[in-house]
């Protein structure tokens, strides 16, 4: 897709995208619990979270460092993490719209953190993180698997063959490629989606968008009803496979994009 297309789906998927989730036994906390335990530490850290999405990682990371920066190129998204961070107190974060090709800054940050974002794929695009993390870098992708009961139906009515997601595996091997040592960590499990009828009538059609499909919505609206659980109540079951990568600033690799690829101070 174009950057222009790729900013008008985001944006449309920020109608529906999952927002931040205060608590310390869910998704998320789990995962950034995970990610400590290899001794990332980002108390008092600057972060630099490319592709952070509605923030879902960006407000938990942020009430622990002393600066994180957000990086996404849908507004829609951006304006969701700002909401939250308004609504929670949170004033540590800067905003910047952008696409990760486009991003461009000075700053070196201490933890350089990119979570299930597309924008990160080509050797360029990867070669990138590296110019920006002082410490660490933290990246998760999927590892093959991403199967939604509600979207693997409406896939097959529409003749459509799902594209297979392997971001996670894919940044395995490119780094094995370029001597980069790092740590592995296999994350799976099972998301458990709740929406109103709308809202997931408007994440189904957004999630065929991509495979140039519109579904007829008299068709939508008996189709969801299999996943009523209660009178205006729908779940989204999804099982899914990740990759979590990490690895430390290593002086001795340069990966030039024209800067040094790992300087020693952080912002």
């Amino acid at each position: 897709m174009q950057d222009d297309q790729k900013v008008t789906f985001w944006d449309e998927k920020a109608k529906t995208f999952p927002r931040y989730e205060a608590g310390e036994h869910n998704y998320e906390a789990g995962v950034l619990n995970t990610i400590k335990t290899y001794g990332v530490d980002f108390r008092g850290k600057t972060v630099l979270d490319v592709g952070c999405g509605s923030g879902m990682y960006t407000l938990r990371i942020a009430q622990e460092a002393r600066r994180v920066t957000a990086v996404d190129i849908s507004e829609g998204m951006l304006r969701i993490l700002r909401e939250d961070a308004e609504r929670l107190g949170v004033q540590n974060i800067e905003y910047i719209r952008s696409g990760w090709d486009d991003f461009h800054s000075d700053a070196v940050y201490d933890i350089v953190f990119c979570s299930m974002t597309p924008a990160i794929q080509s050797d360029a695009s990867r070669r990138k993180l590296f110019r920006y993390a002082g410490a660490w870098t933290v990246f998760m992708g999927f590892a093959g698997v991403m199967s939604s009961d509600m979207l693997n139906g409406l896939f097959a009515e529409h003749h459509v063959t799902p594209r297979v997601f392997n971001s996670g595996l894919e940044m395995q091997q490119w780094l094995d490629e370029q001597g980069v040592s790092y740590t592995s960590h296999l994350l799976e499990g099972q998301w458990v989606q709740t929406r109103g009828k709308q809202e997931t009538i408007d994440a189904c059609a957004s999630m065929l968008q991509p495979y140039s499909v519109t579904p007829d919505k008299a068709f939508m609206e008996q189709y969801i009803e299999r996943f009523q659980q209660e009178p205006g109540v729908y779940v989204e079951r999804t099982d899914y496979k990740i990759e979590l990568l990490l690895w430390k600033a290593d002086p001795d690799k340069n990966f030039s994009d024209g800067s040094p690829s790992s300087p020693a101070s952080a912002m």
